[in-house]
């Protein structure tokens, strides 16, 4: 999958052809799902985009780095059986989750309920099974009060992947997840030993320090992808609460 940078179409070269899948009105506004696909491939093979208001947001080329959000995360925490995903997106995150029989509650917090409802009516590829685990609760809601929310101590993983993080933001509104009043909520939800990560499409030096000044510490890893012959780096923050 992914992101490119905010304002790109990667779907705009020449012989690339769409089909609309879904549309409608979320609280940003128009929300689209749409195939693309290439005319004269050998082996065609369509590709899931997602726009909001006429910005290119996600696509299912290449889903490495957002499983690796999850994967990494569930590796670093001992008995994650509490985890928080913020931001359904086309649900390979939560496919990752789901692939571990560790946690016993999984909460997916997505302020867009159509995007949600496009996962249940089967129209983003593999995301309506990964809804049905009996472990998945689904909360059509803004990340930041929903965690607020949370008792203190309460949630082993928070995982986050909202927008294309905290430099290439499609709302502003979305800028507070990636500021120091809802880290430090979210330090204060995590229990000791549990984890906050935040998917990010650009190196983020501003992100990093403000992770070091609430939790002590962040890791930064680089994660390095190569998409139509073009490469790509994206990171991962790490922070764990100690």
């Amino acid at each position: 999958m992914r992101r490119w940078q905010k304002g790109t179409q990667p779907s705009s070269a020449p012989g690339v052809t769409h089909e609309t899948i879904a549309h409608g009105t979320s609280k940003f506004g128009e929300l689209v799902l749409r195939w693309r696909s290439r005319r004269g491939d050998a082996t065609p093979s369509a590709v899931c985009e997602l726009i909001s208001n006429g910005v290119f947001l996600m696509d299912s080329e290449d889903a490495s780095t957002e499983r690796r959000l999850a994967s990494e995360s569930l590796a670093r925490v001992p008995h994650p059986e509490i985890v928080v995903i913020g931001g359904l997106g086309l649900g390979f995150t939560l496919m990752e989750v789901i692939a571990s029989p560790v946690p016993r509650e999984i909460h997916v917090v997505e302020i867009a309920g159509l995007l949600v409802d496009w996962a249940a009516q089967g129209l983003i590829p593999h995301a309506r099974g990964a809804l049905r685990d009996p472990r998945v609760q689904v909360h059509i809601a803004d990340l930041r009060p929903y965690v607020e929310s949370l008792t203190p101590g309460s949630v082993d993983l928070i995982l986050i992947d909202v927008d294309n993080g905290p430099d290439f933001l499609v709302d502003e509104s979305n800028a507070s997840l990636y500021q120091s009043p809802f880290l430090a909520t979210s330090h204060r939800t995590l229990r000791s030993g549990g984890l906050l990560a935040v998917w990010s499409s650009s190196r983020s030096v501003r992100l990093q320090d403000v992770l070091t000044g609430v939790f002590g510490q962040c890791d930064a890893v680089a994660c390095n992808i190569t998409r139509a012959g073009r490469p790509f780096e994206y990171f991962l923050y790490f922070a764990s609460h100690r």
